[in-house]
């Protein structure tokens, strides 16, 4: 049997701390990202946070499936298929791993995420 592990954390207790998206990613803009992990799995394959991200475009391939709520703002994704879905405060979304995807913020986003990895993969900060 397991043990339930509780965090809990007030919202003006979420400091998120540079998460840079690669320069070589970067199409368009600074879109300067900040990320804060809340929470993660023993096996380190499950991961919780929130992420923001200033305005610009920028490509991202996920090694991840990915669950996502948007919190404020908005962000347009296309995939390599060319297929657009903008997504705004109050929608939900899941970016599958292998997903390969083009992301355009045109002034902020901020959202809570729930990663699940193949492999472990430590973020708690």
């Amino acid at each position: 049997m397991g043990n339930i592990t509780t965090q809990v954390r007030s919202g003006s207790s979420v400091k998120l701390m540079n998460a840079p998206i690669p320069e070589d990613q970067i199409l368009e803009g600074e879109a300067k990202a900040r990320m804060w992990i809340s929470a993660q799995s023993p096996d380190l394959k499950v991961t919780q946070g929130v992420w923001d991200c200033t305005a610009g475009k920028f490509t991202w391939n996920y090694t991840w499936d990915e669950f996502v709520f948007v919190l404020e703002g908005e962000a347009t994704v296309v995939d390599e298929g060319g297929e657009s879905r903008t997504f705004k405060a109050g929608d939900f979304a899941n970016f599958p791993v292998g997903l390969s995807a083009t992301w355009h913020v045109p002034e902020y986003i901020k959202k809570t995420f729930v990663l699940r990895t193949p492999e472990p993969l430590e973020l708690y900060a």
